[in-house]
């Protein structure tokens, strides 16, 4: 009999991180899944680590060469017999009612092909933040609610990886970009948005079902930096986002990668490009000034005092705190 859900974790290089993810996976109160584990090439320390889960609805298969997140999931993707999918990343880890929460809200969905997100404990080394800090709105185009700004707060619209859930068919007509070396998923959700039969949806409530560690010095592709690949990919996507969508990707994302890499250049280039080919709002023309005069620690502290979502991990509901002793 297939599993109703195939887990797709992708991997590479990180042992001592993704037997936790496994462990979450495995762990949900929806049993009837397989989590498959792609190791994105040779990799002993990984396979040996793994080898000591004793599970049969763990597979785990090894790719013949490193060939990125996108190749990895779509590897994943082609091997899945569940009808529905959802992506983990190695270095993430869900609470346990996070699969069977979502397979309801896809299978109450009016919608053909829903893709269903959730809200994620974002984690860092003192403090954790609930986000996103709203959920898409039914209509609203994707590329609006994620590059978008209309509160000075981070995390107001963010659909983050480890927490995407959707139809196995719909991921396989649909593979994400081998090409990309950044932005992937990013550009899927772009591209899957466009389909008449496809909406984001979200379980209702405001606990969050995964944690998104964000630890500094973790060797993560979402934190790194390299604001002219994102404007560029931008640009490459420019027939498929609104002009308000642009602008904000431009003055929030790539403002704020290029700030970090302390690329000066950057504030006016990216300003004449977002009057040039975008329609920023006031706000994103705020925060791309603050993103540059403000130093980062200061805006985080601001920030979570606009924020009335976001808690300490000490003070969050006891649905969030339970559990953290398991990973």
């Amino acid at each position: 009999m297939n599993p109703r859900v195939s887990v797709v974790i992708t991997t590479c290089r990180r042992p001592h991180l993704v037997s936790r993810a496994v462990h979450s996976a495995l762990g949900q109160t929806l049993t009837e899944i397989e989590v498959i584990v792609v190791v994105d090439g040779p990799d002993p320390a990984t396979t040996d680590t793994l080898a000591l889960i004793h599970d049969k609805r763990l597979r785990v298969h090894v790719r013949a060469q490193c060939g990125g997140q996108a190749a990895a999931i779509n590897t994943g993707i082609a091997l899945a017999r569940g009808e529905w999918s959802a992506l983990l990343d190695d270095d993430d880890h869900w609470f346990p009612a996070k699969l069977e929460r979502q397979l309801c809200t896809a299978e109450a969905s009016v919608h053909a092909n829903p893709i269903v997100t959730c809200r994620f404990l974002v984690r860092t080394e003192s403090t954790g933040a609930i986000w996103p800090r709203r959920l898409p709105r039914p209509g609203e185009p994707v590329c609006e609610y994620m590059f978008c700004r209309s509160t000075w707060a981070f995390g107001e619209g963010i659909l983050q990886t480890s927490t995407l859930f959707a139809r196995t068919r719909l991921l396989q007509l649909l593979p994400m970009d081998e090409t990309l070396a950044r932005h992937p998923d990013l550009d899927w959700m772009l591209r899957a948005d466009r389909r008449k039969d496809v909406a984001f949806e979200a379980p209702p409530g405001p606990e969050p079902l995964a944690v998104w560690e964000v630890q500094r010095g973790r060797d993560r592709l979402s934190l790194q930096r390299d604001w002219r690949y994102s404007l560029k990919w931008i640009q490459g996507v420019r027939g498929i986002v609104t002009a308000r969508a642009y602008a904000g990707f431009v003055l929030t994302w790539v403002s704020s990668s290029a700030r970090q890499q302390r690329d000066w250049s950057a504030f006016v280039a990216l300003a004449r490009r977002a009057i040039a080919e975008g329609s920023p709002n006031r706000m994103e023309w705020f925060v791309h000034l603050t993103i540059w005069i403000v130093p980062e620690a200061l805006r985080v502290r601001v920030s979570r005092k606009f924020a009335p979502i976001e808690t300490a991990i000490g003070t969050a509901p006891p649905s969030v705190t339970q559990g953290f002793d398991r990973f």
